[in-house]
């Protein structure tokens, strides 16, 4: 992932997740590992939470400066908390038949 960030962006460091203008999203799990607990989140959840910022930003979203990032992240937990509720909605009917 380093790699790619370096080659693609200018910055050799390992990043969670970069997005490419024609519809790639590239998410690290190793990144989302050793992130999740931090989080509050599993690691599926994590890659899950990379996945939905990298969708943000093909929608449109920046987080280049502190009032976009600040609004591109509230929108990235509601879209968490939604997609979560939407699982334990779908188990919890799964397990009550």
């Amino acid at each position: 992932m380093a790699k790619v960030h370096g080659d693609f962006l200018g910055d050799p460091t390992e990043t969670d997740v970069i997005t490419f203008p024609y519809g790639e999203i590239l998410v690290c799990p190793v990144v989302a590992r050793d992130q999740a607990a931090a989080h509050g989140l599993s690691t599926d959840e994590e890659v899950l939470l990379y996945g939905l910022h990298g969708l943000l930003h093909l929608a449109g979203y920046d987080d280049t400066r502190p009032k976009l990032a600040k609004e591109m992240a509230e929108a990235q937990e509601r879209l968490l908390r939604r997609v979560l509720a939407a699982k334990e909605h779908k188990e919890r009917r799964k397990r009550n038949g």
